[in-house]
């Protein structure tokens, strides 16, 4: 039987992957999480129902909890951290703190006492910001680009900059420990359960309230959904070619936040003018994926439309729609 430990799975991609992984015959899957954002519902209980799981609650900025895990596991899929564009101005303390301390400790943990087939390090593609804005850098970017940090005043970087940590953690960790890693580049995963702070169930909240508002409406994103991003993480995970490989993974559809809102409302067949607003301070204007490495090294092709994905997204947010995330 495969064993997989799961970070971050009260929330929303630990928990849909944790879902897929437990669709598989002889998977067993521990979960872990603080429950500082995770959600403690229904949802999460019925994951026992579909095969073996373990919730451990646990705080992994602590050394004392993250030695209690277990060793003998096959994969590690770290994906806890503390996400949301709202918590990087309002709690960026809290944010560079969950982000940078587990994974050191994680990394250590079962680099030393562990014989992995993979970590797999949940990076961002924020981590990209600042080099595309600052040095005009091509768009769509590849894992190649450097990393750089805009402005360290700015609180919005205490997400981008916690994630490059992490990722320089997890690739020493393996070269120190010989463990072998990859690490993810996760560029605008939504769907069902990805919690508030994010521009989907915003727009989704206010409009539930007869608001119809957007930020940053000229800048563009790729989105994709997250049974394929789950999906694609654990294919990363499992492919040879993969390890000690930094590997983007994200849709290949780039368009604007008014596009974007405009489809979100179709969907539900809304109809209303859309108040426009300007980005937040440090937001970049264009973020789209290059796709190749990951369909060259995993042949990953995206499944979910745009148009289905936010009709099941609209349904979790504006039906209460709890159970049924399937495309």
């Amino acid at each position: 039987m495969t064993k997989i430990l799961v970070t971050g799975v009260a929330g929303f991609l630990g928990f849909h992957l944790a879902r897929y992984l437990l669709s598989r015959e002889n998977t067993e899957v521990i979960g872990v999480d603080n429950m500082v954002r995770g959600v403690h519902d229904q949802a999460l209980k019925a994951l026992g129902d579909l095969g073996k799981f373990t919730f451990i609650e646990a705080d992994l900025s602590s050394e004392e909890a993250v030695k209690a895990l277990p060793v003998d596991v096959d994969y590690v899929y770290h994906l806890a951290a503390m996400n949301g564009t709202q918590n990087f101005y309002e709690r960026p303390m809290d944010v560079i703190r969950h982000c940078t301390i587990p994974t050191m400790l994680l990394a250590e943990h079962y680099g030393k006492n562990a014989t992995l087939r993979r970590f797999v390090y949940a990076g961002t593609s924020e981590s990209y910001a600042s080099t595309v804005t600052r040095f005009n850098w091509p768009v769509p970017t590849d894992e190649s680009v450097p990393l750089s940090i805009d402005d360290i005043t700015n609180p919005r970087w205490s997400y981008a900059m916690g994630k490059m940590h992490g990722e320089v953690v997890t690739a020493q960790a393996g070269r120190a420990y010989d463990m072998p890693y990859s690490i993810v580049r996760f560029h605008n995963a939504y769907g069902p359960r990805m919690g508030d702070k994010h521009v989907i169930p915003d727009f989704y909240a206010r409009a539930r309230e007869g608001r119809f508002e957007l930020f940053g409406f000229e800048d563009t994103r790729a989105f994709l959904y997250v049974d394929d991003a789950v999906r694609g993480t654990a294919l990363i995970g499992e492919t040879d070619a993969c390890a000690g490989e930094v590997v983007n993974l994200g849709g290949a559809n780039e368009l604007t936040m008014l596009e974007l809102g405009k489809v979100m409302m179709k969907v539900r067949g809304m109809e209303a003018e859309i108040t426009l607003h300007p980005s937040p301070a440090g937001s970049v204007k264009r973020r789209a994926p290059n796709l190749s490495k990951l369909q060259q090294l995993t042949g990953f092709k995206e499944t979910v439309s745009l148009e289905r994905g936010l009709e099941l997204t609209a349904k979790f947010y504006l039906d209460d729609e709890l159970v049924g995330f399937g495309a």
